[in-house]
């Protein structure tokens, strides 16, 4: 790491305050002794100061830069991270926001400070927020909420009858995670976009409603018995199960990705995507994305066969 002094100009400023601070007090220093012994002692005491100084500046030097390192990397963490993170008052007023959380709310950062969370909390699901907010600064204890986001989101209109911008009320489900600061006047709060998984929900049941209706029940009530080898041991688990229909979903994904969505530890994931890659039920490319290398699992044909064949198989199991 290459070091660098400050500007002449600041050193020149400061010598000149050192030589004024010097003739205000030099009444109070006593004469000293022109001897040649004497001086060179002075011109010897006054170079090992010399020294002292640079090395106590270039340590400073470097601790200034190490600090702007750690701040510049604090920054990149926090204003880029895939959620939004946000500081809460008591009153649930916005003081702090990272850029994830703005553009999830749909804001820019600037006019979220001094703003109310709840504004953009869907009026059913506010109690749900008080409620966290209230517990975590009463219990300082860790809450979480669901709820859905409303926001407010402008399409160009392509009517040439109706005015260019069209403002549409987007809503979005999210989960709230939230702590209470350690002076125990802030409350920090974790934004996460759960819209996929909850969609994902929505259609599973649709697919269970519709295949347990479809299902013909034997005479006098009576159901056929199912043979439970019949699910597929490889997708039948809740982390691989979970990582699987998101990959069905989206086609392609990130490590980082998946393991937001399934909520586990990146060592566990790594286990459980192996299985699947290893019954090529997936796929795993290495990728470089914003200079940062990236783990891309993508589902294969044989895959997508297998997850259509375990849903039929699973709605065949619960109708039993």
């Amino acid at each position: 790491m290459t070091r660098q002094r400050p500007p002449l100009a600041d050193l020149t400023i400061l010598r000149h305050l050192a030589e004024a601070q010097l003739r205000a007090t030099k009444k109070h220093h006593p004469d000293i002794s022109t001897s040649p012994e004497e001086m060179q002692r002075i011109i010897h005491e006054l170079a090992v100061y010399q020294i002292e100084l640079e090395m106590q500046q270039d340590e400073l030097l470097q601790t200034r830069m190490e600090l702007e390192e750690s701040l510049d990397c604090y920054t990149e963490l926090y204003d880029f991270a895939p959620l939004g993170y946000l500081t809460l008052d008591r009153e649930g007023r916005i003081t702090k926001v990272n850029l994830s959380g703005s553009k999830l709310l749909g804001v820019d950062r600037s006019h979220l400070k001094g703003d109310r969370f709840g504004r953009f909390i869907a009026s059913e699901d506010l109690p749900l927020f008080n409620a966290l907010l209230e517990r975590v600064f009463r219990t300082r204890d860790h809450a979480s909420c669901e709820v859905m986001l409303q926001r407010a989101e402008t399409f160009s209109s392509a009517d040439p009858f109706v005015s260019s911008n069209v403002e549409v009320a987007v809503s979005r489900a999210v989960r709230i995670d939230a702590t209470l600061s350690n002076d125990g006047e802030e409350c920090r709060a974790v934004v996460s976009d759960i819209s996929v998984q909850k969609q994902l929900e929505r259609d599973h049941k649709s697919l269970l409603a519709g295949r347990k209706k479809s299902i013909p029940h034997a005479v006098g009530g009576a159901v056929p018995s199912f043979n439970h080898q019949l699910l597929d041991k490889v997708i039948h688990s809740r982390i691989r199960f979970a990582a699987f229909s998101y990959l069905y979903t989206v086609g392609q994904a990130c490590f980082v990705e998946i393991k937001k969505q399934v909520r586990t530890t990146d060592g566990n994931l790594s286990v459980h995507m192996r299985m699947l890659e290893l019954a090529e039920y997936v796929t795993c490319d290495k990728d470089v994305q914003s200079r940062k290398p990236q783990t891309i699992y993508r589902i294969t044909p044989k895959g997508h066969e297998a997850f259509i064949k375990y849903k039929e198989s699973l709605v065949t199991f619960l109708a039993s």
